[in-house]
């Protein structure tokens, strides 16, 4: 996702926080830790460490197939961004599309509607009007 270094630091991503609460908020973390560490172990490389672990991170995203996913999708992005793991920039694209899969949920509860519901309803309309 991004062409440019991220500046989250190990021990930010390491740091204790309420947010990681969240398992998938862990899973994005434990992803950019175990990169970061491998990368930098190998390359001796923050800044290059750094932006392949911002990699990790977005791949450790939660799949938006799900209300739940959703929510967790947004609470990892958010997340990113405070330990700098994402960037601004590339967060509202992904903030985005979270919102309209959120949005997909909803429009798709709304046109699940039961078959008796259907067949009950009262007509409406001048075609509705009895005559005396």
């Amino acid at each position: 996702m991004p062409h440019y270094a991220i500046t989250a630091t190990y021990d930010a991503v390491g740091r204790p926080n309420p947010a990681l609460d969240n398992p998938a908020v862990q899973r994005c973390c434990k992803a950019w830790r175990r990169v970061f560490r491998a990368v930098n172990r190998d390359e001796d490389n923050e800044w290059t460490a750094s932006e392949k672990a911002a990699y990790a991170f977005c791949a450790a995203l939660p799949p938006l197939t799900s209300r739940q996913n959703c929510r967790d999708f947004v609470a990892c992005v958010a997340y990113g961004i405070t330990i700098k793991a994402i960037a601004e920039k590339d967060a509202g694209k992904l903030l985005y599309a979270a919102q309209v899969a959120l949005s997909s949920f909803a429009n798709e509860k709304q046109t699940q509607k039961s078959p008796d519901s259907a067949r009950k309803r009262p007509e409406s309309g001048a075609n509705s009007r009895q005559k005396p």
